[in-house]
């Protein structure tokens, strides 16, 4: 079984091929890919193996600063820090980005930043089908307008739970489509994993049945590969580039001993969450990248992204869910308003989500992507290991907080019809940055873009970004399953072309 170790233990006496720098989903993709073709080297700054309370592990990284419309606040800029990065807490919500989340220019007017990805849809089909079928998604087929076009289901949908379908009884009454959340989770055995045993609602935890889909079991019982090796607890500090303008090392920080290393390949692929994706390119100035590598147009950090998002909630009436067991943290979901908000707009994704501790509430998530906006930015602070690491500056468009309350309003309707007396709560992103994405945005001019398509710096040709910073348009969907997809694509294509 290979495990995590820190960088001391791994030799640095040769070049690696190819250089990973961050090991959530993205970055272990790309490494498990890449080490099929060369000798490959991850990097996760986290600490691996942690049983701690996702809140406690969230806690001791906040360590940047956000700059907003709230004021000015401690921040979080991981979605989680350490090996499986936010996958290994997530829900387990695994949904593909729909055909029209590639090109939203026709719905955001005031986006600064163009939203315009430089593929579509057809061009990561194939790579969502082969996510699909090495993990397996408990979906449903044909009841999500929006679905686009893919492989058939892997795995039947999981069962309904009472509160779900409590709601789902409102939807129907208001006329609104409903199906099966995409999951993650196996309904049945697949993949190696078991099926769900219903043992909890999953969101913040580790599964303890293995039957979550997650990157790490596939890394880390990739035994056999000797040319892939992991280091944790190690910080990027800055990529170094030699007299042509390649990048040829990497500097680093072991955070258990607080030795410096350097770490020379041929490649290197950032993956490090989105803002600090920005911010290692931000430090890595030379003579040649006076403001940071692949930053000559000043827009590496720009356009960053959060999601924008709530719950409503009312009481279950009295014995609707007596005598049911824990249940996966959702099972219904709409997106009739996902295009369009019926005051014009475009819309977002709304599901049923569970309440910790609160068994007889009924939650819907309300979800809406914002639009890009060159003016939100991140800016590194002096290294990776000092205090703050990120400084982020965040304003949110008046056009979006609108859609925000349009669907909101959806939400609280819809629950209106089971109790009046609703309860709504909308998120500030500040210390709980997940969903996260832009920054290095990929496009075809250099002028307006950080990376092309294939997700190479235009100014650096051995350095690809494969995290959500690629995204130049967030959707509104849950950005897992589009995560991994595009980060095997570019790692795939990289190992083909060098």
């Amino acid at each position: 079984m290979k495990r995590f170790v820190q960088l001391s233990q791994i030799s640095r006496k040769t070049d690696y091929d190819y250089c990973v720098i961050g090991g959530g989903p993205a970055g272990l993709m790309a490494a498990y890919e890449l080490s099929r073709h060369g000798e490959t080297l991850l990097l996760e700054a986290g600490v691996a193996s942690s049983e701690r309370p996702y809140t406690d592990l969230r806690a001791e990284t906040t360590d940047s600063v956000l700059l907003s419309d709230h004021g000015t606040h401690p921040a979080n800029p991981w979605t989680l820090r350490g090996p499986g990065g936010g996958m290994e807490r997530y829900a387990g919500i695994l949904i593909r980005y729909r055909l029209q989340d590639f090109d939203r220019s026709s719905v955001f007017a005031h986006a600064s930043a163009d939203p315009r990805w430089p593929i579509e849809y057809e061009d990561l089909r194939p790579y969502y089908d082969e996510v699909e079928q090495r993990f397996g998604v408990a979906r449903a087929s044909g009841l999500d307008p929006t679905e686009p076009p893919s492989c058939a289901p892997f795995l039947p949908p999981h069962r309904t739970s009472a509160r779900a379908a409590l709601i789902n009884e409102a939807f129907d009454e208001l006329g609104v489509g409903h199906f099966p959340t995409p999951l993650g989770v196996n309904s049945r055995p697949f993949a190696r994993r078991p099926a769900c045993t219903h043992c909890g609602h999953c969101n913040e935890t580790r599964c303890q049945t293995g039957a979550k889909a997650s990157l790490l079991p596939l890394v880390l019982g990739s035994g056999s590969n000797r040319r892939l090796r992991l280091a944790h607890a190690v910080t990027a500090e800055a990529l170094r580039v030699d007299s042509t303008g390649r990048a040829s090392s990497v500097e680093c920080l072991d955070t258990v001993e607080g030795r410096p290393a350097t770490v020379r390949a041929r490649h290197f692929v950032i993956a490090a969450g989105a803002l600090n994706s920005c911010a290692l390119l931000l430090r890595s100035t030379s003579r040649l990248h006076p403001r940071g590598l692949a930053n000559g147009n000043d827009q590496v950090g720009r356009g960053i992204q959060f999601k924008l998002t709530g719950y409503a909630e009312v009481r279950a009436p009295a014995r609707a869910l007596h005598g049911e067991s824990p249940t996966l943290f959702s099972t219904t979901a709409t997106t009739d308003f996902y295009h369009q908000l019926p005051e014009g707009g475009c819309g977002g994704f709304v599901y049923d989500a569970s309440a910790p501790g609160r068994p007889d509430t009924l939650r819907l998530h309300f979800v809406i992507s914002e639009a890009p906006m060159s003016e939100n930015f991140v800016a590194p602070g002096p290294t990776a290991s000092t205090r703050p690491n990120v400084v982020i500056r965040h304003s949110t468009h008046k056009v979006d907080r609108l859609r925000l309350r349009s669907l909101r309003s959806i939400a609280v309707g819809t629950l209106s019809r089971i109790d009046r007396r609703v309860r709504v709560h909308e998120e500030f992103n500040a210390t709980g940055m997940a969903h996260l994405a832009g920054g290095c945005r990929a496009g075809t001019d250099p002028r307006t873009s950080v990376v092309d398509p294939e997700g190479r710096l235009h100014q650096c040709d051995n350095v690809h970004v494969a995290d959500s910073a690629y995204f130049p348009y967030a959707a509104s969907a849950n950005p897992t399953m589009t995560l991994i997809a595009n980060a095997l694509r570019i790692s795939r294509q990289l190992a083909q072309q060098s």
